[in-house]
Protein backbone atom coordinates (compact mmCIF):
# COMPACT_ATOMS: atom_id res chain seq x y z
CA UNK A 1 0.00 0.00 0.00
CA UNK A 2 2.91 2.72 0.95
CA UNK A 3 4.40 1.41 -2.50
CA UNK A 4 1.18 2.36 -4.55
CA UNK A 5 0.90 5.36 -2.26
CA UNK A 6 4.49 6.84 -3.41
CA UNK A 7 3.95 5.75 -6.77
CA UNK A 8 0.43 7.58 -7.30
CA UNK A 9 1.74 10.77 -5.43
CA UNK A 10 4.15 11.13 -7.68
CA UNK A 11 2.30 10.61 -10.52
CA UNK A 12 -0.17 13.49 -8.98
CA UNK A 13 2.83 15.71 -8.67
CA UNK A 14 4.19 15.23 -11.94
CA UNK A 15 0.44 15.78 -13.39
CA UNK A 16 -0.73 18.87 -11.19
CA UNK A 17 1.96 21.37 -12.09
CA UNK A 18 1.08 23.39 -15.22
CA UNK A 19 3.82 23.99 -17.62
CA UNK A 20 4.99 27.74 -17.44
CA UNK A 21 3.45 30.25 -19.93
CA UNK A 22 6.11 32.41 -21.89
CA UNK A 23 4.40 35.79 -21.01
CA UNK A 24 2.28 35.78 -17.43
CA UNK A 25 -0.33 39.42 -17.33
CA UNK A 26 -1.77 40.41 -14.76
CA UNK A 27 -5.08 41.81 -14.61
CA UNK A 28 -7.54 43.33 -11.98
CA UNK A 29 -11.03 44.37 -14.08
CA UNK A 30 -12.91 41.29 -15.01
CA UNK A 31 -13.89 43.25 -18.10
CA UNK A 32 -10.51 43.57 -19.34
CA UNK A 33 -9.42 40.24 -18.67
CA UNK A 34 -12.66 38.61 -20.37
CA UNK A 35 -11.85 41.16 -23.58
CA UNK A 36 -8.08 39.79 -23.53
CA UNK A 37 -8.95 36.31 -23.31
CA UNK A 38 -11.18 36.91 -26.06
CA UNK A 39 -8.16 37.97 -28.30
CA UNK A 40 -4.92 36.15 -27.20
CA UNK A 41 -5.60 33.15 -29.00
CA UNK A 42 -4.39 35.51 -31.99
CA UNK A 43 -1.91 36.58 -30.11
CA UNK A 44 -0.29 32.96 -29.46
CA UNK A 45 -1.33 31.64 -33.12
CA UNK A 46 0.59 34.47 -34.06
CA UNK A 47 3.62 34.32 -32.29
CA UNK A 48 3.96 31.02 -31.26
CA UNK A 49 4.23 32.07 -27.61
CA UNK A 50 1.72 30.97 -24.48
CA UNK A 51 0.63 33.45 -22.37
CA UNK A 52 -1.29 33.39 -18.84
CA UNK A 53 -3.81 36.08 -17.90
CA UNK A 54 -3.99 36.06 -14.17
CA UNK A 55 -7.25 37.88 -12.63
CA UNK A 56 -7.00 39.30 -9.19
CA UNK A 57 -8.09 42.37 -7.25
CA UNK A 58 -6.51 45.41 -7.46
CA UNK A 59 -5.35 45.88 -3.52
CA UNK A 60 -3.77 41.80 -3.81
CA UNK A 61 -1.99 43.18 -7.38
CA UNK A 62 -0.93 46.65 -5.71
CA UNK A 63 0.45 44.92 -2.69
CA UNK A 64 2.11 41.86 -4.76
CA UNK A 65 3.52 44.35 -6.76
CA UNK A 66 4.85 46.37 -4.14
CA UNK A 67 6.52 43.14 -2.60
CA UNK A 68 8.24 42.09 -5.25
CA UNK A 69 9.64 45.65 -6.43
CA UNK A 70 11.40 45.94 -3.20
CA UNK A 71 12.96 42.56 -2.75
CA UNK A 72 14.26 42.09 -6.34
CA UNK A 73 12.26 39.30 -7.00
CA UNK A 74 12.31 37.92 -11.00
CA UNK A 75 11.54 35.05 -13.12
CA UNK A 76 8.50 33.10 -12.16
CA UNK A 77 7.07 35.42 -9.11
CA UNK A 78 6.68 38.33 -11.38
CA UNK A 79 4.55 38.61 -14.43
CA UNK A 80 6.13 40.28 -17.27
CA UNK A 81 3.10 42.36 -18.41
CA UNK A 82 0.95 44.30 -15.99
CA UNK A 83 -2.43 46.62 -16.09
CA UNK A 84 -2.30 48.61 -12.94
CA UNK A 85 -4.90 51.17 -12.09
CA UNK A 86 -4.08 54.97 -11.92
CA UNK A 87 -4.65 55.68 -7.85
CA UNK A 88 -1.82 52.71 -7.42
CA UNK A 89 0.91 54.12 -9.93
CA UNK A 90 2.24 57.03 -7.50
CA UNK A 91 3.57 54.42 -5.03
CA UNK A 92 5.27 52.16 -7.95
CA UNK A 93 6.86 55.62 -9.31
CA UNK A 94 8.08 56.86 -5.88
CA UNK A 95 11.63 55.82 -6.21
CA UNK A 96 14.74 56.81 -8.68
CA UNK A 97 13.82 56.35 -12.49
CA UNK A 98 16.65 53.62 -12.53
CA UNK A 99 14.84 51.80 -9.80
CA UNK A 100 11.45 51.70 -10.61
CA UNK A 101 10.02 48.03 -11.11
CA UNK A 102 8.48 48.87 -14.40
CA UNK A 103 10.57 49.14 -17.96
CA UNK A 104 10.55 53.12 -19.83
CA UNK A 105 8.74 52.57 -22.73
CA UNK A 106 9.70 55.84 -24.55
CA UNK A 107 11.81 54.54 -27.40
CA UNK A 108 9.13 51.42 -28.55
CA UNK A 109 6.59 54.37 -28.23
CA UNK A 110 8.43 56.41 -30.93
CA UNK A 111 9.61 53.60 -32.28
CA UNK A 112 6.41 52.87 -33.60
CA UNK A 113 4.33 55.93 -33.57
CA UNK A 114 2.20 55.74 -30.43
CA UNK A 115 3.64 59.21 -29.89
CA UNK A 116 1.50 60.73 -32.21
CA UNK A 117 -1.70 58.60 -32.19
CA UNK A 118 -2.28 58.52 -28.64
CA UNK A 119 -4.08 61.48 -26.94
CA UNK A 120 -0.91 63.06 -25.45
CA UNK A 121 -2.88 63.83 -21.95
CA UNK A 122 -3.15 60.31 -21.32
CA UNK A 123 0.71 59.62 -20.43
CA UNK A 124 1.40 61.89 -18.28
CA UNK A 125 -0.39 59.86 -14.98
CA UNK A 126 1.88 57.22 -16.40
CA UNK A 127 5.18 59.37 -16.34
CA UNK A 128 8.01 60.60 -14.50
CA UNK A 129 10.69 63.32 -15.67
CA UNK A 130 9.01 62.65 -18.66
CA UNK A 131 9.66 58.64 -18.37
CA UNK A 132 6.91 57.02 -19.98
CA UNK A 133 6.02 53.68 -17.96
CA UNK A 134 3.08 52.63 -18.82
CA UNK A 135 0.71 52.64 -22.34
CA UNK A 136 -2.97 54.28 -21.69
CA UNK A 137 -5.68 52.16 -21.67
CA UNK A 138 -8.62 54.87 -21.94
CA UNK A 139 -9.53 58.17 -21.64
CA UNK A 140 -12.26 58.15 -19.02
CA UNK A 141 -14.32 61.73 -19.85
CA UNK A 142 -16.68 62.21 -17.75
CA UNK A 143 -20.24 63.63 -18.54
CA UNK A 144 -23.31 63.78 -16.41
CA UNK A 145 -26.15 61.50 -16.57
CA UNK A 146 -29.72 61.79 -15.62
CA UNK A 147 -33.46 61.14 -15.86
CA UNK A 148 -34.64 62.57 -18.36
CA UNK A 149 -38.49 61.31 -17.48
CA UNK A 150 -38.26 62.76 -13.93
CA UNK A 151 -37.13 65.95 -15.08
CA UNK A 152 -39.46 66.30 -17.77
CA UNK A 153 -42.39 65.54 -15.40
CA UNK A 154 -41.32 67.86 -13.28
CA UNK A 155 -40.73 70.58 -15.89
CA UNK A 156 -37.05 70.84 -15.24
CA UNK A 157 -34.99 71.32 -18.19
CA UNK A 158 -31.65 70.59 -16.67
CA UNK A 159 -29.79 71.01 -19.99
CA UNK A 160 -29.99 74.77 -19.50
CA UNK A 161 -28.09 75.15 -16.31
CA UNK A 162 -24.50 76.04 -17.63
CA UNK A 163 -22.76 76.50 -14.30
CA UNK A 164 -22.95 74.64 -10.87
CA UNK A 165 -24.57 77.32 -9.27
CA UNK A 166 -27.53 77.29 -11.38
CA UNK A 167 -27.62 73.29 -11.61
CA UNK A 168 -28.01 73.87 -7.75
CA UNK A 169 -30.97 75.95 -8.41
CA UNK A 170 -32.44 73.49 -10.73
CA UNK A 171 -32.00 70.65 -8.36
CA UNK A 172 -34.05 72.67 -5.42
CA UNK A 173 -37.23 73.50 -8.26
CA UNK A 174 -36.48 69.62 -8.64
CA UNK A 175 -36.69 68.44 -5.91
CA UNK A 176 -39.52 71.03 -4.76
CA UNK A 177 -41.65 69.55 -7.06
CA UNK A 178 -41.24 65.87 -6.17
CA UNK A 179 -41.53 66.68 -2.24
CA UNK A 180 -44.98 68.27 -3.02
CA UNK A 181 -46.30 64.67 -4.23
CA UNK A 182 -45.06 62.45 -1.80
CA UNK A 183 -41.40 62.30 -2.01
CA UNK A 184 -39.23 63.56 0.50
CA UNK A 185 -35.78 61.70 -0.60
CA UNK A 186 -35.72 62.29 -4.10
CA UNK A 187 -32.53 64.18 -4.74
CA UNK A 188 -30.48 65.71 -7.73
CA UNK A 189 -27.21 64.36 -7.90
CA UNK A 190 -25.65 61.31 -6.46
CA UNK A 191 -22.51 62.46 -4.35
CA UNK A 192 -20.17 60.57 -1.81
CA UNK A 193 -20.13 62.61 1.48
CA UNK A 194 -17.07 62.05 2.41
CA UNK A 195 -14.86 61.22 -0.02
CA UNK A 196 -12.84 63.67 -2.68
CA UNK A 197 -13.26 61.43 -5.88
CA UNK A 198 -16.00 63.86 -7.50
CA UNK A 199 -14.61 66.65 -5.79
CA UNK A 200 -11.32 65.87 -7.64
CA UNK A 201 -13.17 65.85 -11.20
CA UNK A 202 -14.99 69.15 -9.94
CA UNK A 203 -11.02 70.63 -9.27
CA UNK A 204 -9.94 69.04 -12.55
CA UNK A 205 -12.35 70.97 -14.56
CA UNK A 206 -11.21 73.64 -12.71
CA UNK A 207 -7.73 73.16 -13.96
CA UNK A 208 -6.70 72.05 -10.62
CA UNK A 209 -4.68 68.83 -9.76
CA UNK A 210 -4.07 69.22 -5.85
CA UNK A 211 -0.27 67.89 -6.50
CA UNK A 212 1.08 69.32 -9.70
CA UNK A 213 3.59 67.99 -11.98
CA UNK A 214 6.30 69.74 -10.82
CA UNK A 215 5.91 68.50 -7.00
CA UNK A 216 4.00 71.95 -6.27
CA UNK A 217 1.08 71.25 -3.59
CA UNK A 218 -1.88 73.37 -4.17
CA UNK A 219 -4.35 71.12 -2.14
CA UNK A 220 -4.77 74.49 0.03
CA UNK A 221 -5.33 77.29 -3.17
CA UNK A 222 -8.49 79.75 -2.71
CA UNK A 223 -9.87 77.73 -5.96
CA UNK A 224 -9.94 74.38 -3.87
CA UNK A 225 -11.27 76.08 -0.89
CA UNK A 226 -13.93 77.52 -2.83
CA UNK A 227 -15.23 74.09 -4.19
CA UNK A 228 -14.87 72.26 -1.18
CA UNK A 229 -17.57 74.81 0.28
CA UNK A 230 -19.78 74.62 -2.74
CA UNK A 231 -19.76 71.03 -2.78
CA UNK A 232 -20.60 70.91 0.68
CA UNK A 233 -23.81 73.00 0.58
CA UNK A 234 -24.77 70.88 -2.56
CA UNK A 235 -24.43 67.73 -0.19
CA UNK A 236 -26.11 69.36 3.15
CA UNK A 237 -27.62 72.21 4.55
CA UNK A 238 -31.14 73.86 3.54
CA UNK A 239 -29.86 74.24 0.33
CA UNK A 240 -28.92 70.51 -0.54
CA UNK A 241 -29.54 68.79 -4.04
CA UNK A 242 -27.87 65.47 -2.93
CA UNK A 243 -27.27 62.37 -1.40
CA UNK A 244 -24.70 59.75 -1.43
CA UNK A 245 -25.42 55.85 -2.95
CA UNK A 246 -24.45 52.79 -2.34
CA UNK A 247 -20.61 52.80 -3.66
CA UNK A 248 -20.29 48.63 -4.82
CA UNK A 249 -19.86 48.07 -8.33
CA UNK A 250 -23.18 48.53 -10.01
CA UNK A 251 -25.28 48.48 -6.72
CA UNK A 252 -25.35 52.64 -7.05
CA UNK A 253 -27.41 52.36 -10.05
CA UNK A 254 -30.28 50.99 -7.69
CA UNK A 255 -30.61 54.95 -6.58
CA UNK A 256 -31.35 55.32 -10.33
CA UNK A 257 -34.16 52.85 -10.90
CA UNK A 258 -36.15 54.17 -7.99
CA UNK A 259 -35.75 57.47 -8.49
CA UNK A 260 -33.99 58.49 -5.32
CA UNK A 261 -30.83 59.88 -6.81
CA UNK A 262 -31.67 61.57 -10.31
CA UNK A 263 -28.01 62.28 -12.05
CA UNK A 264 -24.93 60.69 -11.82
CA UNK A 265 -20.99 62.30 -12.22
CA UNK A 266 -20.45 59.34 -14.91
CA UNK A 267 -17.21 58.58 -16.60
CA UNK A 268 -17.11 56.04 -19.44
CA UNK A 269 -16.75 53.05 -17.37
CA UNK A 270 -20.11 53.60 -15.70
CA UNK A 271 -22.35 53.48 -18.91
CA UNK A 272 -21.95 49.85 -18.59
CA UNK A 273 -23.27 49.85 -15.12
CA UNK A 274 -26.55 51.20 -15.88
CA UNK A 275 -26.96 48.51 -18.79
CA UNK A 276 -25.52 45.61 -16.62
CA UNK A 277 -27.58 46.55 -13.75
CA UNK A 278 -30.38 49.21 -14.77
CA UNK A 279 -31.98 47.38 -17.50
CA UNK A 280 -35.37 49.06 -17.13
CA UNK A 281 -33.95 52.53 -17.08
CA UNK A 282 -33.72 52.04 -21.11
CA UNK A 283 -34.93 55.00 -22.83
CA UNK A 284 -35.33 57.05 -19.53
CA UNK A 285 -31.63 58.25 -19.55
CA UNK A 286 -29.88 61.38 -21.08
CA UNK A 287 -26.24 62.68 -21.40
CA UNK A 288 -25.04 66.01 -20.89
CA UNK A 289 -21.33 67.69 -20.48
CA UNK A 290 -20.95 68.90 -16.65
CA UNK A 291 -21.74 72.17 -15.47
CA UNK A 292 -18.69 74.61 -15.11
CA UNK A 293 -18.19 76.77 -12.05
CA UNK A 294 -16.73 79.75 -14.22
CA UNK A 295 -16.86 80.03 -18.38
CA UNK A 296 -12.94 78.67 -18.57
CA UNK A 297 -13.57 75.59 -16.98
CA UNK A 298 -13.53 72.47 -18.98
CA UNK A 299 -16.89 71.24 -19.19
CA UNK A 300 -15.39 67.58 -18.49
CA UNK A 301 -12.60 65.95 -16.86
CA UNK A 302 -11.40 62.10 -16.32
CA UNK A 303 -12.01 60.10 -13.86
CA UNK A 304 -9.94 56.71 -13.35
CA UNK A 305 -7.49 55.45 -15.76
CA UNK A 306 -5.63 52.35 -16.24
CA UNK A 307 -2.19 51.62 -18.03
CA UNK A 308 0.02 48.41 -19.61
CA UNK A 309 3.40 48.07 -18.58
CA UNK A 310 6.45 45.88 -18.67
CA UNK A 311 8.20 44.79 -15.76
CA UNK A 312 12.00 45.93 -15.70
CA UNK A 313 13.50 42.15 -14.78
CA UNK A 314 11.07 40.12 -17.34
CA UNK A 315 13.38 38.15 -19.38
CA UNK A 316 10.50 39.01 -23.12
CA UNK A 317 10.70 42.75 -23.56
CA UNK A 318 10.33 42.11 -27.02
CA UNK A 319 7.57 39.69 -27.05
CA UNK A 320 6.00 41.76 -23.85
CA UNK A 321 5.54 44.76 -26.49
CA UNK A 322 4.17 42.67 -29.24
CA UNK A 323 1.47 41.28 -26.30
CA UNK A 324 0.95 45.46 -25.33
CA UNK A 325 0.13 46.07 -29.47
CA UNK A 326 -2.33 43.62 -29.60
CA UNK A 327 -4.41 44.12 -26.66
CA UNK A 328 -4.44 48.03 -26.44
CA UNK A 329 -3.03 48.92 -29.63
CA UNK A 330 -4.61 46.59 -32.85
CA UNK A 331 -7.79 46.52 -34.74
CA UNK A 332 -8.83 43.09 -32.85
CA UNK A 333 -7.84 45.14 -28.87
CA UNK A 334 -10.30 48.01 -30.28
CA UNK A 335 -12.99 45.80 -31.34
CA UNK A 336 -12.78 43.73 -28.28
CA UNK A 337 -13.43 46.79 -26.01
CA UNK A 338 -16.22 48.07 -27.55
CA UNK A 339 -17.74 44.42 -27.26
CA UNK A 340 -17.47 44.29 -23.50
CA UNK A 341 -16.98 47.88 -22.30
CA UNK A 342 -17.14 50.17 -24.85
CA UNK A 343 -14.42 52.17 -23.16
CA UNK A 344 -13.38 55.14 -25.25
CA UNK A 345 -9.95 54.66 -26.45
CA UNK A 346 -6.97 57.13 -26.02
CA UNK A 347 -5.88 56.67 -30.07
CA UNK A 348 -7.97 59.43 -31.54
CA UNK A 349 -8.46 58.57 -35.23
CA UNK A 350 -10.33 55.86 -34.12
CA UNK A 351 -12.94 58.28 -32.63
CA UNK A 352 -14.06 58.87 -36.32
CA UNK A 353 -15.15 55.08 -36.48
CA UNK A 354 -18.98 54.21 -37.36
CA UNK A 355 -19.39 52.33 -34.00
CA UNK A 356 -18.62 56.05 -32.20
CA UNK A 357 -21.58 57.67 -34.17
CA UNK A 358 -24.14 55.95 -34.01
CA UNK A 359 -27.88 56.62 -32.06
CA UNK A 360 -27.72 54.65 -28.37
CA UNK A 361 -31.09 52.89 -28.11
CA UNK A 362 -30.59 52.56 -24.46
CA UNK A 363 -30.34 56.30 -23.89
CA UNK A 364 -33.18 56.93 -26.61
CA UNK A 365 -31.38 57.25 -29.37
CA UNK A 366 -28.54 59.91 -27.92
CA UNK A 367 -25.25 59.36 -29.76
CA UNK A 368 -23.30 59.00 -26.55
CA UNK A 369 -20.44 58.19 -27.41
CA UNK A 370 -20.38 60.69 -29.61
CA UNK A 371 -20.35 63.16 -26.87
CA UNK A 372 -17.80 61.50 -24.98
CA UNK A 373 -15.50 61.55 -27.68
CA UNK A 374 -16.20 65.15 -27.92
CA UNK A 375 -15.17 65.56 -24.25
CA UNK A 376 -12.60 63.33 -24.18
CA UNK A 377 -11.10 66.21 -27.01
CA UNK A 378 -11.42 68.57 -23.78
CA UNK A 379 -9.85 66.75 -20.97
CA UNK A 380 -7.60 68.68 -18.57
CA UNK A 381 -4.42 67.70 -17.92
CA UNK A 382 -4.09 65.11 -14.90
CA UNK A 383 -1.17 64.20 -12.83
CA UNK A 384 -0.54 61.54 -10.55
CA UNK A 385 2.24 61.65 -8.34
CA UNK A 386 4.42 59.77 -6.04
CA UNK A 387 2.01 61.19 -2.55
CA UNK A 388 -1.29 62.04 -4.86
CA UNK A 389 -3.09 59.49 -3.03
CA UNK A 390 -1.96 60.61 0.69
CA UNK A 391 -3.11 63.60 -0.62
CA UNK A 392 -6.54 62.49 -2.14
CA UNK A 393 -6.92 61.14 1.39
CA UNK A 394 -6.29 64.66 3.17
CA UNK A 395 -8.67 66.33 1.25
CA UNK A 396 -11.74 63.61 1.74
CA UNK A 397 -11.29 64.70 5.74
CA UNK A 398 -11.35 67.95 4.77
CA UNK A 399 -14.50 67.04 2.75
CA UNK A 400 -16.19 65.36 5.53
CA UNK A 401 -15.35 67.95 8.00
CA UNK A 402 -17.12 70.40 5.80
CA UNK A 403 -20.02 68.44 4.86
CA UNK A 404 -20.75 68.13 9.00
CA UNK A 405 -20.09 71.70 9.38
CA UNK A 406 -22.84 72.36 6.90
CA UNK A 407 -24.98 69.69 9.04
CA UNK A 408 -24.47 71.48 11.91
CA UNK A 409 -23.67 75.38 11.76
CA UNK A 410 -24.85 75.96 8.15
CA UNK A 411 -22.51 78.04 5.95
CA UNK A 412 -21.74 80.27 8.61
CA UNK A 413 -17.90 80.64 8.71
CA UNK A 414 -17.82 77.50 6.01
CA UNK A 415 -15.15 79.37 3.83
CA UNK A 416 -12.33 80.23 6.94
CA UNK A 417 -12.75 76.89 8.22
CA UNK A 418 -12.24 75.38 4.75
CA UNK A 419 -9.21 77.32 4.32
CA UNK A 420 -7.83 76.42 7.71
CA UNK A 421 -8.28 73.04 7.43
CA UNK A 422 -7.06 73.07 3.88
CA UNK A 423 -3.80 74.04 5.44
CA UNK A 424 -3.15 72.21 8.31
CA UNK A 425 -3.83 69.47 5.28
CA UNK A 426 -1.58 71.03 2.84
CA UNK A 427 1.07 71.68 6.28
CA UNK A 428 0.78 67.76 6.83
CA UNK A 429 1.34 66.66 3.13
CA UNK A 430 4.13 69.13 3.05
CA UNK A 431 5.97 66.86 5.91
CA UNK A 432 5.18 63.70 4.58
CA UNK A 433 7.05 64.83 0.83
CA UNK A 434 9.79 65.70 2.92
CA UNK A 435 10.13 62.83 4.68
CA UNK A 436 10.02 61.20 1.26
CA UNK A 437 12.33 62.75 -0.36
CA UNK A 438 14.70 62.15 2.64
CA UNK A 439 14.09 58.38 2.65
CA UNK A 440 14.87 58.20 -0.92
Amino acid sequence: MSMVAIASGGFIGLQSTPPRSDLTMWVFAEGHAAAYRSIIGEFEARTGASVAIELMTGRAEDARLQSLFMSGESGNTLPDVVEIEIGAIGKLLRPPIEEIGLLPLNERIKRAGWDRRILASRFAPWSKQGVIFGVPHDVHPVALAYRRDLFNEAGVDIERAGTWAEFQEVGLRFQEYWRARGYPTRYTLELPRSSAEVLTVMLLQRGVNIIDRDETIRLNDRTVAHTVAFYAQLAAGHRRIAADSARASGMWTNDAVTGTLCAFITPDWRIVHFRRFAPTLAGTLRIRPLPRFEATDAPTATWGGTMIGITRRSRHHDLAWKLIEHLYLSPAGLEARQRVSRIIPPVAEWWSRDEYQRPDPFFGGQRVDEMYVDLARQIPQRYVMSMTAVAEALLSAVVDRAVRHVERHGTSELPQQVQAWLDDAADDLRRRMARERGAA
